[in-house]
């Protein structure tokens, strides 16, 4: 793939040869194929919540998206892994994900999460009927930036290292209750090794990531007095296979472990209520179908789910998203 005759291909006629490509095997000429793979890098790099794929974005090009996701459990899985019932709570995030060639190699990364609703609901009790009242709390979540660097780049199979640096800009106690939160409240760090293959022409791709998040220390501000929790730092390993039939069309199986490693200390949140306690762990299966206009601008949905885990609500994940790409 000659990247100088890539960067030098106009937006113009990339979009002509976009709106006439239906399928794989209508890309009769290289420069239909180097115009496709230009724009399914520019998709695959920033179709997860965080990078975690071994493409880069190209120099000057980007990919943002602004997602709502939605959670309502009435159970959780416990620090043994086990589903308990608990007091519906639902858990609403608006946030904005944004990546950026600043070179071929390095792309900036940033993962917002601007809105943060965490709600429990009234519950009757069970001796004498009254009404518990239930509880809310709106905050600002916690906010990462990062770079991910290519090591091996512009060939089938690809290599990236990425690092972000998580900051504690949400609120880890909120409510009446107390028990809410819209982050951690403490700084952390990711480090994740990337790897992607293209089986061009066909029309399939697959990403593995494996890295370790830190997730750093933190005060919760209770009322009765203050808690230092040392949150469990994480191992992490993942995989995509995605299904690209023409430049329309993104659908992705997604696979994502995370496995506490019980080194922290103090409790901390882990009770029903939250969804960024301490000590979660989770082997989550999320598919994700995202359909793009000939503009740039696409549509995205997908449903996370947990085949098991410890600390986290017990239910689906659901995300809506509008993309645009920059090229």
């Amino acid at each position: 793939m000659d990247s100088k005759k890539i960067k030098g291909m106009k937006a113009s006629s990339d979009m002509t040869i976009i709106k006439n490509m239906k399928s794989f095997s209508e890309m009769k000429t290289f420069k239909d194929m180097k115009t496709f793979i230009v724009i399914l890098t520019l998709v695959l790099t920033g179709s997860a919540v965080v990078a975690q794929s071994g493409w880069t974005q190209p120099r000057n090009s980007g990919y943002f998206k602004l997602s709502q996701n939605f959670v309502r459990a009435g159970s959780f899985f416990n620090p043994d892994g086990d589903i308990i019932d608990i007091t519906t709570t639902s858990v609403y995030i608006t946030g904005v994900y944004g990546e950026y060639g600043f070179t071929d190699r390095l792309t900036g990364v940033i993962n917002a999460p601007l809105f943060v609703r965490s709600t429990i609901n009234d519950k009757e009790s069970t001796v004498d009927g009254t009404i518990i009242p239930g509880d809310e709390f709106n905050g600002i979540g916690d906010i990462s930036l990062g770079v991910e660097y290519g090591l091996i780049h512009g060939k089938p199979s690809v290599l990236a290292i990425s690092g972000m640096v998580k900051l504690p800009t949400g609120e880890n106690v909120g409510g009446n209750s107390e028990l809410l939160q819209s982050g951690d409240g403490a700084w952390g760090f990711t480090a994740l090794l990337q790897g992607s293959h293209s089986f061009y022409p066909k029309p399939f791709y697959v990403s593995l990531h494996a890295g370790y998040q830190w997730r750093g220390v933190a005060d919760l501000e209770y009322s009765a007095g203050t808690e230092t929790v040392n949150y469990d730092d994480a191992a992490r390993w993942g995989f995509e296979l995605g299904w690209t039939p023409d430049v329309h069309w993104l659908v992705a199986l997604k696979i994502a472990n995370v496995i506490a490693l019980g080194n922290g200390t103090g409790g901390g949140v882990t009770g029903g209520s939250s969804m960024f306690g301490n000590s979660i762990s989770y082997f989550g299966i999320t598919p994700e179908v995202t359909y793009f206009l000939d503009n740039g601008i696409g549509f995205s949905f997908s449903i996370g789910m947990a085949a098991f885990a410890k600390n986290i609500l017990a239910a689906p994940s659901f995300n809506v998203g509008v993309v645009y790409v920059v090229r």
